[in-house]
């Protein structure tokens, strides 16, 4: 019989965490900081998800979630390289790009619950880029400036006209 699931240990009760490794360090260490911004800011892109029709946008989001799954392993202590997830995110930004009108003066977000939600999600990747800087964590920093541009590209498509 599988072993009952208990979310809860009792290991952070005294404000420390592990990091991958084994390194305990306390919960407002900047790491666990970001990584709790990531956390955030994948479950906002999950929330936006629901209120997108485009299939291809939808997938996209999808592919960035995994990337700050990724993201989350390398601020922790993986070293896993973001290089691949860099890349495939400049490419859906080249596509989607190409099919979004530049904007004329400095966007105003509330044209419609799915396009501010976007912006609001691409603030969040900016915080966490800002963060991932400070750690001198480059490509995660520019994955999520990357997926900042994916964003606010994603909001321009989601606006209504």
């Amino acid at each position: 019989m599988p072993e009952h699931f208990k979310p809860y240990r009792g290991t952070g009760d005294l404000g420390a965490t592990d990091l991958l490794g084994g390194r305990r360090v306390p919960k407002t260490h900047r790491r666990v900081k970001l990584n709790a911004l990531l956390d955030d800011l994948s479950a906002m892109i999950g929330l936006l998800k629901t209120g997108l029709r485009a299939r291809r946008l939808r997938a996209g989001l999808s592919a960035a979630q995994d990337g700050l799954v990724k993201a989350s392993g390398t601020i922790a202590g993986s070293g896993a390289d973001l290089s691949a997830e860099t890349k495939a995110l400049e490419l859906l930004t080249d596509e989607l790009s190409a099919k979004v009108r530049p904007p004329r003066k400095f966007v105003l977000p509330g044209s419609s619950e799915t396009e501010a939600l976007a912006h609001l999600a691409r603030t969040r990747a900016r915080l966490c880029e800002i963060l991932a800087w400070e750690l001198k964590e480059k490509k995660t920093a520019v994955y999520l400036n990357r997926l900042s541009d994916y964003l606010f590209l994603a909001a321009l498509t989601a606006a209504k006209k």
